[in-house]
């Protein structure tokens, strides 16, 4: 074995191998039933059927004809057992392997790196890679998130060998999960990944009862089914006992294939992809060619048909991508879908639409959800006289408003972009005008005078700052989300799943929360304090995903916590307590008017939320503040 003291793949050669047609491969043979079958089909003995032969055996339909066709997978004229074997109609349920794409994508990069390998004077054929010198290598499709390390190097040893750079691959372009467990089969079906994730709700890779009978979209037995699944009677599913439930649990590109070519050609064209597929998959479809005919015949093979997305759902590609900032292309970066670890088949899916290669996908390239403006607006108290106050032209994504003690000024956050440090503060006239930066950062919260701004932003070692109106800055703690105590004398933030205030006068910090004493897996930022600095207000989310609105006393010894709502329904984590202390506003999805809307409730009682009236119920409102006097709301609405 070699240890190589540099992994110098070019990244250029990389994008090559993904853009690249995919070849199919003919290493893979299969013991199937229709063995006997086939044998005695092939009259000359060749380990071969001829079309002729072929036909002898099934007859001469424009469907069987067809077939014979379309898993000639190497185009030789003639079926080898595993192609005769992989035809459904031939293999039936217990069909053999057909070649995967997606595979035959992850050969070629490790062809990549034994030829790199191979050009070292002591190279052998079993490589051993450094741990390091690998992922800054494939900087480019790993999976940036912390298991990347864990998964290209799962014993932890400091060196990748070829079989885990090859699990490392197959992990990133979907044919497993981050555990492991494989997600397509031999036989060209695969998980139905997409349900599985919406299914498994709480996200801790098994789904429970509650769970696949709330979100698997069953019907009237679904508790029965999920009994016949959960073959261990341990109450959960784990990926194998999920792909056990009949109809939806895994899907099946194949005969999707030879239904939609209505023509029997072979192919699917554009005209029978978007007849074909079902009416929630069609977004996805519309920009299927040219990128996905890699070919350029204006039809696609059974091999291009399984690589595009609608019959690759192991994410939620049909959910809309949205233009965060504003630029009305979608960057990479924002060609993200909610849970999906596979990073390498997201850059894939990109390239392959990025159809004049220029790094961001247009809107005739990709369909996407284009943001409008924030615009800020009042509303009085009363639910009277909703108006436009100010419509941030210039930047977007804003949130986090808050008004300074003496009502003059308005503070809030505005994204700026990634290569600008992310967010920033800005300040402005609560009657309008010109937004004055103030520095790098997020969430700002006045202090009791007026003179200085505490806000979340990572560097140096501080997560929690103080800032002047100026932009003088100061690193207070570690942590996030710093909300400044009324009265002025302390900061809460946030450190994990607990709640920490810090003393300004002596620099002490005491815990309001401890991690052992709720009930929650992760505590959210933007909480608020209630106008006597005795309470914080903050969003919580459980182990199973119930997110709750809660409360706990921030003098004494116990936290004194109360839930004011619980549900799961998305909520925005930012709230705003009314001078009497009776109102607590917050920004919560709206079933019914299918947007994101304000909600109140009294903190001093039991009774639910309810929408705040008055405001615009056209509008994604996501975002609000009392003014110190308590007779008017600060409202952000736009995206959401």
């Amino acid at each position: 074995m070699v240890k190589l003291k540099a992994l110098n793949i070019p990244l250029v050669l990389l994008c090559v191998v993904l853009s690249a047609s995919t070849a199919i491969s003919q290493t893979q043979t299969a013991k199937v039933p229709v063995a006997e079958t086939f044998t005695k089909a092939d009259a000359n003995n060749d380990k071969a059927l001829s079309r002729e032969e072929y036909k002898a055996l099934r007859g001469m339909t424009p469907e069987i004809l067809r077939d014979f066709m379309v898993f000639d997978l190497n185009a030789d004229q003639l079926l080898s057992d595993a192609e005769f074997a992989s035809i459904p109609s031939v293999g039936g349920e217990k069909r053999g392997a057909i070649p995967d794409p997606f595979a035959d994508i992850v050969e070629q990069l490790l062809t990549v790196i034994k030829k790199q390998a191979a050009e070292k004077p002591d190279a052998t054929e079993k490589v051993e890679f450094l741990t390091d010198r690998f992922l800054v290598a494939f900087q480019k499709v790993i999976n940036e998130r912390p298991p990347a390390r864990v998964i290209a190097d799962p014993d932890q040893n400091g060196i990748v060998t070829l079989d885990e750079a090859k699990r490392f691959f197959e992990i990133q372009i979907g044919v497993r999960r981050t555990d492991g467990q494989r997600l397509r089969f031999d036989d060209g079906r695969m998980v139905n990944n997409h349900l599985f994730l919406y299914a498994d709700l709480n996200a801790n890779g098994v789904i429970e009862r509650q769970e696949f009978i709330e979100r698997s979209y069953g019907g009237a037995n679904v508790a029965e089914e999920f009994n016949t699944a959960d073959s261990d009677k341990d109450d959960q599913l784990t990926l194998d006992e999920w792909c056990t439930v009949p109809g939806r649990s895994v899907d099946d590109p194949i005969p999707n294939f030879l239904r939609y070519d209505t023509n029997l050609d072979g192919f699917v064209n554009s005209e029978e992809l978007q007849k074909g597929v079902p009416e929630w998959k069609l977004s996805m479809t519309r920009n299927v060619f040219p990128g996905f005919d890699m070919n350029k015949d204006g039809k696609l093979s059974l091999t291009e048909f399984r690589q595009i997305l609608p019959e690759n759902m192991l994410a939620p590609w049909s959910y809309p991508v949205s233009d965060k900032n504003a630029d009305e292309v979608i960057s990479l970066d924002e060609f993200q879908f909610d849970r999906c670890t596979f990073s390498l088949l997201r850059r894939l899916y990109f390239s392959r639409l990025d159809l004049n290669g220029n790094g961001s996908l247009e809107p005739n390239e990709f369909s996407f959800k284009i943001k409008m403006h924030d615009v800020f607006f009042t509303l009085n108290a009363d639910g009277t006289d909703w108006k436009e106050l100010y419509e941030f032209k210039d930047h977007h994504a804003c949130g986090s408003v808050t008004v300074s003690p003496d009502g003059k000024t308005i503070a809030f956050d505005s994204w700026i972009g990634a290569n600008q440090g992310g967010s920033a503060l800005y300040t402005m006239d609560i009657n309008g005008g010109e937004p004055k930066q103030i520095c790098q950062g997020m969430m700002p919260s006045w202090s009791a005078d007026g003179k200085s701004l505490a806000y979340s932003f990572t560097s140096q070692g501080f997560g929690v700052w103080l800032t002047s109106l100026d932009g003088d800055r100061e690193g207070l703690s570690n942590g996030w989300g710093a909300q400044f105590s009324p009265d002025g004398t302390r900061v809460a933030f946030n450190v994990g799943s607990e709640i920490h205030a810090v003393e300004l006068a002596t620099g002490e910090t005491s815990v309001l929360l401890q991690g052992d004493e709720n009930p929650y897996r992760s505590i959210y930022w933007n909480s608020t304090w209630s106008p006597d600095s005795k309470r914080l207000c903050f969003k919580g989310v459980r182990a199973d995903g119930t997110v709750e609105v809660a409360s706990i006393l921030t003098t004494g010894d116990e936290p004194d916590l109360k839930i004011h709502h619980s549900g799961k329904v998305h909520i925005n984590a930012d709230f705003a307590w009314h001078p009497t202390e009776d109102r607590v506003v917050f920004a919560m999805g709206c079933v019914e008017r299918n947007m994101v809307q304000l909600y109140e409730f009294n903190p001093n009682t039991t009774a639910p939320p309810v929408l705040v009236p008055g405001q615009d119920v056209t509008r994604n409102n996501t975002d609000a503040c009392w003014t110190p006097d308590g007779k008017r709301l600060i409202i952000i609405s736009g995206d959401f």
